[in-house]
């Protein structure tokens, strides 16, 4: 995987969930501990549970040549020891050799074998952690002698091939009895087949065999068993403990059959029963063997089934309607209660035998075909994702993270595009039972839209579906010509002819099958459109389909063997659009990047930077900026790029992203929004650096960047006992302003910045100085849910902090969040926070050696808040009142602590009896009004109105209490407030007596004593007063 230069250090990719697993293509456990597993993933890596699947977290991510995991074991004798094959036989991934960890999955080592592309299974010997065997298919692009089955007795430093077909026969599977490793059992199956052997009529055997060693794999006999049918495909075998290794299983397309001579003669079992078979095709194929019982057989096909008399009958065992489509089974050798599944819904844990089983809503897994996006805010993510269907997802939950109420299901199919209306968040496009949908929330209610077809005639799709750009009315859809609704489908015009036809068709041409499968309407004018089509041709209208115009870049003209991958009309120019141009068939397999910026008169190709290895490198989703002229994304292999100079250089943007192939991209707002097939759906949240970054900026010593437009919102506005950490979640984006700067070189001094309002005051500020650690005792509850405090990074190239519209904190004699409300996980203030800014402008003011830069910040309010500017700004003024009183009785407690300590210093001198005794009395009034901070048990905080600690704690509540709405203040907001501010006051009067006339008189003992006199503490910054409708009223003065 390319990863990004440090350059870009302060973006990074956000992963939302959904957190319905993906498909998975590996599944191991150690025997024997209840508690471990692993699974792989066919473009995702491997995950680990430590605690039986109630949370996964992925191991394998450090990897960067592959995330294709076809097989996993763990060495029963050494659980630290794990071994991973990647490249899968289930969907086509290919992999990259084999890897080992000797930590339990924390590091991986490769150990070769990149060559054999796919390894299906692993073995390990129970008591030799470096004895181990390996299937592998080889390659299926080209042939190839790395295939068949590999052995090391060496932990993986060296490899010997022990069976070996052909170069295009390989090994799909090996079996063997836990209690008997020595003998094996290998299926071959022909993995590679010649161009030439798919014209019609041409056999070709399938190379499926049975072999079998007694010797752990050195050496192999072709077994000429009876009983079988002409077995073919994909198959899977096992072998029953307990029995010598002559109980043996073996299932395929051709049902289930059992051998009790060691794979000498077998019978066919179950044979009235289909469901016992493959399943679909050759999707899905596994029977298993229960370590205890040989009778007890499981296998896998759209359901998971299982017999307890051998194989004769089975009865459906796991699944649900609409096929869970299993893949894999682990068994525990020691245990046949413990078991691990994994299928197209993820991986699920039983330590019953099946009674129950986890959850696989607990992995961020999914594989997602296409995505869409609304326009509510905050906005949602939809998705068709592959076999659980489609989805939606919010970008951001109300609860500080994104949790289970955050996405819901869609009837949506788990195939095909999926648009969203941009004037109705409610309303979605997409395919499902009944071709194409219009889906309407919040009912869930959908109804088919196809377009009409003339009798005898045939209509090649819809397979792609847009709105739009310069017109938010108009849904298009790509069949064999191009189609317009302006009524949410219920009525279909055509915009066009058959726009797939390399010329007039002749009378014994084929029969025309390709569709335009991409489209896209320039936003600067909706009668330009640009469609792309399966049959390798570029089609332009510029009057909204009355003329069309054949704009495909020479090269590739006349070409059926290409395919136009995607069309992009450019954001920023009319005239402008690039395509992505792939192969289906032929020697020439590089995909190729072109743009135009002439309406496809000239096309420039635009790879630079890009992988051109066609095994590597798609698919490709282009995504032209609508800000920036010449900014572009595009997705690459497992890889993004970004351009900012029209893609005559591609960089990449991948960053954090987890090594796994992007399948579809979107821009929404300032936000790039990422499908990943085995990761779920990912967002660079705030790329606005991208739109203003340039070599100028980067040759400057220090560059502030304008930061994006701030939306104000709340961080977590529940009060509730917050979801444990288990619950599946994933990150909310950083609320407020994100504030970007890049550093040419490390800066000699600290880096500080402050935000200022309207008016010039500063109201918060940052800095690159180490933040020393709270002193507070422990809390009650955690560390993990504390937000770490760090300081402003000074990193070479682009720098991000943010500013969350909040003040600085107040300051407070004690912390502790331990009853904090609106607490998630990692975000949650250990301090009080100071108030939120109100929607208007600030400044950024960064000052870096010396020197400062600023930038405008505008603040807009939450788009569904019911507050108004005005109450707000009432709102706001109360909680200022306050924020004042606060810093007002701290500086309080600060005068009366310096105060007591220049007293004790007198006393220290031993000024005589008299002095002392009215130091001692002076001192004791002294500490009743500046409180203690001594706390009295660790969920205790003392609150009152008669010390400063005490007032300090009581205006921070009075202060939180106001933090949760944006609406104006009530009238008992107004008189609580100024209740408190009134009770400030008559503490501040208290403190300004002892402070001025008791100190006097104090000080005239001094100097009755000749002693020097004390001076008083400078005067208190009261708050402003609050309205006199809401002060009681003052007493008349008595006449004289």
């Amino acid at each position: 995987m390319a990863q990004s230069p440090g350059g870009l250090g302060g973006l990074k990719w956000r992963n939302i969930g959904p957190f319905r697993a993906g498909r998975v293509s590996a599944v191991a456990g150690i025997p024997g501990n209840p508690a471990v597993f692993y699974m792989g993933l066919p473009n995702g890596g491997v995950w680990k549970t430590t605690s039986a699947g109630q949370t996964w977290f992925p191991v394998f991510d450090t990897v960067e040549a592959t995330s294709a995991i076809g097989a996993i074991q763990v060495a029963p004798s050494n659980p630290s020891i794990v071994y991973a094959g990647t490249g899968e036989i289930s969907g086509g991934s290919e992999g990259a050799g084999v890897y080992r960890s000797d930590d339990a999955g924390a590091t991986w080592k490769l150990l070769g074998l990149e060559g054999t592309k796919v390894i299906p299974t692993i073995l390990v010997d129970p008591k030799d952690p470096d004895t181990v065997l390996l299937a592998a298919t080889g390659s299926g692009r080209k042939p190839g002698d790395e295939r068949g089955v590999y052995r090391t007795t060496d932990g993986g430093k060296s490899w010997t091939k022990t069976l070996f077909v052909d170069n295009q026969i390989g090994i799909q599977h090996l079996a063997r009895a836990y209690d008997k490793p020595s003998v094996v059992f290998a299926l071959s199956q022909r993995w590679y087949r010649d161009p030439a052997s798919f014209r019609p009529g041409a056999k070709v055997p399938s190379g499926t065999a049975i072999y079998r060693s007694a010797d752990e794999g050195q050496t192999w006999k072709k077994l000429t068993p009876t009983g079988l049918p002409e077995i073919n495909g994909r198959c899977t075998i096992a072998v029953a403990q307990g029995t010598d290794s002559q109980r043996v299983y073996l299932i395929g397309t051709f049902g289930l059959y059992r051998s009790d001579d060691g794979g000498n003669s077998w019978r066919r079992m179950a044979a009235d029963d289909a469901r016992i078979a493959n399943g679909q095709g050759n999707y899905t194929s596994g029977v298993y063997v229960d370590p205890k019982n040989p009778d007890i057989v499981y296998t896998l096909a759209t359901c998971d089934y299982r017999s307890v008399d051998g194989g004769n009958t089975f009865e459906a065992f796991k699944g649900a309607p609409g096929g869970d489509d299993p893949q894999q089974l682990w068994i525990d050798p020691t245990d046949g209660t413990h078991q691990l599944l994994g299928g197209d819904q993820g991986a699920m844990v039983t330590l019953d035998g099946g009674a129950t089983w986890g959850s696989w809503y607990n992995q961020p897994t999914g594989q997602f075909y296409h995505i869409g996006v609304d326009n509510q805010w905050p906005y949602w993510v939809y998705g068709t994702q592959q076999d659980s269907g489609a989805i939606g997802t919010s970008s951001r939950g109300n609860l500080g993270q994104i949790l289970p109420t955050d996405w819901t299901p869609h009837p949506g199919s788990e195939f095909g595009p999926m648009v969203i209306d941009p004037l109705d968040p409610n309303i979605s496009y997409c395919f499902g039972t009944g071709g194409l949908l219009r889906v309407m929330f919040p009912s869930g209610q959908w109804t088919p839209i196809n377009p009409p077809v003339a009798p005898g005639e045939e209509l090649r799709g819809p397979n792609a579906i847009v709105f739009s750009a310069g017109d938010p009315h108009e849904l298009l859809a790509g069949a064999q010509y191009l189609l317009s609704s302006k009524d949410r489908g219920a009525t279909w015009h055509p915009l066009s002819p058959d726009l797939t036809l390399h010329g007039t068709p002749k009378p014994k041409d084929p029969k025309p099958t390709f569709s335009i499968g991409t489209i896209s309407a320039s936003r600067l004018d909706p009668r330009i459109i640009w469609v792309g089509t399966g049959s390798g041709l570029i089609q332009l209208t510029r009057d909204h389909g009355k003329s069309w115009q054949e704009v495909t870049p020479p090269k590739m003209a006349g070409s059926e063997r290409s395919s136009v991958s995607w069309i992009e009309a450019a954001g920023t120019n009319k005239s402008a659009a690039y395509a992505v141009i792939t192969w289906r068939t032929g020697s020439e397999r590089k995909p190729r990047v072109y743009r135009t910026n002439d309406f496809g008169h000239t096309w420039t190709e635009i790879m630079s930077g890009l992988p051109v290895d066609p095994e590597q490198s798609g698919p490709f989703v282009l995504r032209s900026d609508t800000k920036r002229s010449g900014l572009l994304f595009i997705t690459a292999g497992s890889d993004v790029f970004y351009s900012v100079n029209d893609g005559d250089r591609w960089e990449p943007l991948t960053l954090n992203l987890p090594n796994t192939p992007p399948s579809d991209m979107l821009l929404h707002g300032d936000d790039l929004i990422l499908a990943t097939f085995g990761r779920g759906i990912w967002i660079l949240d705030d790329f606005s650096p991208l739109r203003e970054i340039s070599p100028a900026t980067s040759a400057e010593p220090v560059h502030l960047f304008k930061p994006a437009t701030a939306i104000r919102v709340r961080r977590n506005p529940g009060q509730d006992t917050p979801f444990p950490p288990e619950v599946p979640h994933a990150a909310n984006p950083p609320v407020g302003a994100s504030i970007d700067y890049s550093l040419a070189a490390k800066p000699n001094g600290l880096v500080a910045l402050e935000i200022l309002d309207s008016a010039g005051h500063v109201v918060r500020h940052m800095s690159s100085a180490p933040i020393p650690p709270y002193t507070d005792p422990k809390p009650a509850v955690p560390d993990f849910w504390f937000e770490p405090r760090n300081p402003m990074p000074t990193d070479l190239g682009l720098n991000r902090v943010n500013w969350n519209l909040r003040y600085d904190s107040p300051p407070a004699f004690f912390h502790d969040p331990s009853y904090t409300t609106g607490a998630d996980e990692h975000h949650t203030p250990f301090a009080n926070e100071g108030p939120l800014a109100v929607p208007g402008t600030y400044t950024a003011r960064l000052t870096v050696d010396g020197k400062t830069y600023t930038q405008p910040i505008t603040v807009v309010n939450d788009p569904r808040s019911p507050g108004t500017q005005r109450g707000m700004e009432a709102l706001h003024e109360i909680q200022m009142r306050l924020y004042a009183g606060i810093q007002e009785a701290w500086d309080g407690y600060q005068q009366v602590t310096a105060l007591r300590a220049a007293v004790a210093k007198v006393v220290a001198g031993n000024p005589g009896d008299e002095v002392s005794k009215a130091a001692k009395a002076f001192d004791d009034k002294l500490a009743a009004i500046g409180g203690s901070t001594v706390r009295h048990g660790i969920l205790f905080i003392p609150e009152s109105t008669t010390d400063f600690v005490g007032m300090d704690q009581h205006l921070i509540s009075a202060l939180n209490d106001l933090d949760f709405g944006d609406v104006g203040p009530t009238e008992s907001v107004e008189r609580n407030s100024a209740a408190a501010w009134l009770s400030l006051k008559e503490l501040t009067d208290k403190w300004r007596g002892l402070n001025q006339k008791e100190l006097s008189e104090f000080n005239s003992l001094l100097a009755k004593h000749n002693l020097s006199p004390i001076p008083p503490a400078p005067p208190l910054i009261d708050p402003p007063s609050p309205s006199k409708r809401y002060l009681p009223p003052v007493p008349a003065k008595k006449g004289h």
